[in-house]
């Protein structure tokens, strides 16, 4: 691999830590914690069953981790890493509070574990795939430290339910306007990306990544906002911060205040008795290491 390619991997894996290091206090704990809500039914999905060994990749705040250590109980353990520094660092905060002796989270690269093969009987990554570079790499990594039959779990979101928020992505593609896409018949042209919104392209992944008894499941699940401020700062928290950051650095202060009004007066109108409700659809996706 060319070294100009390697730099480009790791610039966007500093991206990535940065913006969700800079998000990392608030993460999951502004508004309804839907994180938390998909991580409890990610490990409920995957069977996480009493006594086993857990990896969880890219843990964040623990919306998967602090659910599986309680599937796993005291004869169980789980591990969680993140690749950013101050996610790991609020993480560890907590397990020290709960007292939680069956856990632990180290600051590492999915696409690079420091495990040996064959550690853990279930490996869970909620939200993340589709943040690798190198995805063939991470997933190969994650089927390495399986045990054979181990089980192999994530969430993705699902793009059936992106046409709600359109108009969100319409938005900002007024403030910040992204390149054309390439010409699809050009041959010159990278490989398509993988799909992670569909079931079709969610099972692609895994099956390629040679799992086996690949299932897709969907659910959508309801969450409700308080008000327009609130959905704002809950924007601050997560990923989508991105897109703010974005925006302020093209347009600058006033361009995001501009911003943040025109948002302001879209979920007003969208705005219900009991707040703004949003409605998440999700995927999750599972498959098995077969035995060797």
């Amino acid at each position: 691999m060319s070294t100009d390619k390697n730099s480009e991997f790791m610039e966007r894996k500093q991206s990535v830590a940065g913006i969700f290091g800079r998000a990392a206090s608030t993460y999951d704990h502004v508004g309804p914690r839907f994180f938390s809500h998909f991580g409890r039914r990610l490990v409920a999905v995957a069977q996480v069953s009493q006594g086993s060994n857990v990896l969880d990749v890219a843990s964040g705040r623990g919306a998967v981790l602090f659910p599986a250590a309680e599937s796993v109980g005291s004869s169980g353990r789980v591990t969680g890493i993140d690749l950013s520094e101050e996610m790991v660092r609020e993480i560890g905060r907590e397990i020290v509070s709960s007292k939680l002796h069956n856990v632990e989270v180290q600051q590492m690269d999915a696409e690079n574990l420091q495990f040996s093969d064959a550690s853990f009987d279930f490996l869970l990554c909620g939200f993340a795939i589709f943040f690798f570079p190198q995805l063939d790499r991470a997933l190969a990594e994650i089927c390495r430290v399986l045990k054979p039959n181990g089980r192999f779990a994530t969430t993705t979101w699902d793009r059936a339910g992106a046409e709600q928020w359109k108009w969100f992505d319409d938005l900002i593609e007024t403030y910040v306007p992204t390149e054309p896409l390439p010409d699809p018949a050009d041959e010159s042209q990278e490989p398509a990306n993988p799909v992670f919104g569909t079931p079709e392209g969610l099972r692609d992944i895994l099956a390629s990544a040679g799992f086996s008894d690949v299932r897709i499941t969907s659910e959508t699940s309801d969450f409700v906002y308080a008000d327009e401020a609130e959905w704002w700062s809950a924007l601050w928290s997560h990923g989508a911060r991105a897109d703010l950051e974005e925006i302020e650095r093209v347009a600058g202060a006033d361009g995001l205040a501009r911003f943040r009004a025109d948002v302001f007066k879209k979920l007003a109108a969208l705005k219900e008795v009991d707040g703004i409700h949003v409605s998440r659809s999700v995927l999750y996706a599972q498959g098995i290491k077969a035995q060797t």
